[in-house]
């Protein structure tokens, strides 16, 4: 064997090679029209049944651990995300974006040693980056979230970081080959196993007090990351020409690091608004006259109950970001902008269609929404007003995943440091105002996503050329939105159904139908069959 080639996980044949190639269509491999929107399918179906098991934990955990226990829950996830956004979620977008622009060109070989390097470089940082949080954790407790009582909870997160790290670089793998079930699977094998872990070790710790309790539900994360990569791990392993080869690719490497390093970056957003909102917010409130346990309980409210139902109505959008990266990339790299720009604004006229009325739901459904999910609607007035801006949110991330997949990966760190400013300085402003409070932060969030959004749309205009405005889109569905609304208040107004479900379930089914009746006769919905063709 050649010392180039010096060691491999799986060595096939020349003949396996071919007949590989040819199963897999990568002798002539080629962006096929619907592929990308399949992906954003497949996607927006995984993270929709993931969420929906997500939200049986965000229902009942607080009722487990209290609002004081699910506060401490809440309060590890911003500094977690801001490690994983440091550290390795760039990776799996820029892998993607790396992987489609090789086999665009027919090299494939290259893609393949690219990945197996990837993915033994990322689980050494995730190792080193839970190490470090598993030291740090009292001094993170006690001198950023100012509540001691997180560091077990802060600890118990921390193993989640390794097995993050690898999962990353199998997704990006898979995305970047245009497969996005994989990706699907995983997302919700994790968050089952998350669940199943939760409950039980809540409940077995909870005579320890609260912070443990808060610690063994914190648990279920690392274990559902585990599951998840696993699963990905052997779907990976399945297709073979898992080749590690000699020597090390250093030169594509730092170039995946320096695509990655805008990408991570640009993935701040959530977390340094959440990280803002665990170290200022619970602060801040407490200048209002509240307890430092009461203000840690709002904030439990605003990230873990609010925040949990905005991500519903982001689903589409987030889909296809990640779906968006490789087919620009490819359409980038074939100097078709005019392709690439018609992409986006389908992308962007989808969110409209699907985001706005979800969220003009969320807005007239708010208190009866939150008194039957969480038992009482401490937190529908943050609900409300994150809801303003939750399609503004998702056209940024798709705007914001268009300019790195076109190499201007910079341009959204630029941007994203003027919304975080913006967001910096309106929570630590209006939160402290007695007429605002928790509503205060969530103001915020929604201003510095309209900022982002904005600027990222001027510079895609700048590079793309598009042919029309993506707010031109919005008429039609703000207009349904509208009109749905006036139905459901209307249907309320009147309903008298039973229980606390029915009226609610009743009032969603409503809406739908006002909304989809609407847009079907106003031709509307002839953008689903765009996306088919």
């Amino acid at each position: 064997m050649s010392s180039k080639r010096a060691c491999s996980f799986y060595c096939p044949s020349p003949n396996i090679l071919q007949e590989e190639d040819e199963d897999n269509d990568l002798g002539d491999w080629t962006m096929k029209k619907s592929t990308l929107w399949q992906g954003a399918f497949w996607l927006s179906v995984g993270a929709l049944i993931s969420k929906a098991i997500g939200a049986i934990y965000r229902i009942f955990l607080p009722r487990v651990l209290g609002e004081f226990g699910f506060g401490l829950f809440q309060m590890a996830y911003p500094l977690y995300a801001l490690l994983l956004a440091v550290s390795v979620n760039g990776i799996p977008t820029a892998l993607s974006k790396e992987t489609a622009e090789k086999l665009s060109r027919g090299d494939y070989d290259s893609a393949e040693q690219l990945a197996a390097w990837a993915q033994i470089f990322l689980t050494a940082i995730g190792l080193i980056m839970a190490i470090m949080l598993e030291i740090l954790a009292p001094f993170v407790a006690r001198h950023v979230f100012h509540e001691p009582s997180a560091t077990l909870s802060i600890r118990a997160l921390a193993p989640a970081l390794v097995f993050v790290a690898l999962e990353a670089s199998l997704r990006g793998y898979f995305q970047g080959h245009q497969e996005m079930v994989p990706t699907a699977l995983s997302q919700i094998l994790e968050q089952i196993s998350r669940v199943a872990v939760m409950f039980p070790l809540a409940l077995l710790w909870l005579p320890k007090g609260t912070a443990w309790a808060a610690a063994g539900a914190t648990i279920g994360a690392p274990v559902g990351a585990m599951i998840g990569m696993l699963f990905l791990l052997m779907a990976r392993m399945k297709r073979g020409r898992w080749v590690l080869a000699r020597p090390v690719p250093w030169v594509p490497l730092r170039r995946l690091a320096m695509v990655a390093m805008p990408m991570s970056l640009s993935g701040l957003l959530f977390p340094l608004m959440f990280l803002a909102d665990s170290m200022f917010v619970p602060e801040q409130l407490v200048r209002t006259g509240m307890t430092l346990r009461q203000a840690t309980a709002q904030f439990g409210r605003l990230s873990g109950e609010a925040m949990p139902l905005i991500n519903l109505t982001m689903v589409v959008g987030a889909a296809l970001a990640v779906s968006l990266v490789p087919a620009i990339a490819q359409a980038m790299a074939g100097q078709d902008q005019q392709l690439a720009a018609k992409r986006v604004n389908l992308a962007v006229h989808v969110i409209w269609l699907f985001g706005l009325p979800m969220a003009g739901g969320l807005i007239v459904l708010a208190k009866p929404l939150t008194r039957l999910l969480y038992g009482g609607d401490g937190s529908a007035q943050a609900l409300q007003v994150l809801a303003v801006g939750s399609a503004i949110l998702a056209i940024q991330q798709v705007l914001g995943s268009s300019l790195q997949a076109s190499g201007f990966g910079w341009i959204p760190v630029k941007n994203l440091i003027y919304g975080t400013t913006v967001k910096f300085v309106l929570t630590w402003w209006l939160t402290p105002l007695p007429t605002l409070g928790i509503r205060g932060a969530a103001m915020g969030t929604v201003t510095a996503s309209v900022v982002t959004a904005w600027l990222n749309w001027k510079d895609w205009k700048k590079i793309a050329h598009p042919l029309e405005s993506p707010w031109a889109d919005a008429a039609w569905p703000l207009i349904g939105t509208i009109v749905m609304v006036m139905g459901i208040q209307t249907w309320t107004g009147y309903c008298r159904l039973p229980g606390p479900i029915w009226p609610v379930v009743s009032a969603i089914g409503v809406g739908m139908v006002i909304y989809f009746v609407l847009m079907a006769a106003l031709g509307e919905l002839n953008v689903l069959k765009t996306l088919r063709d």
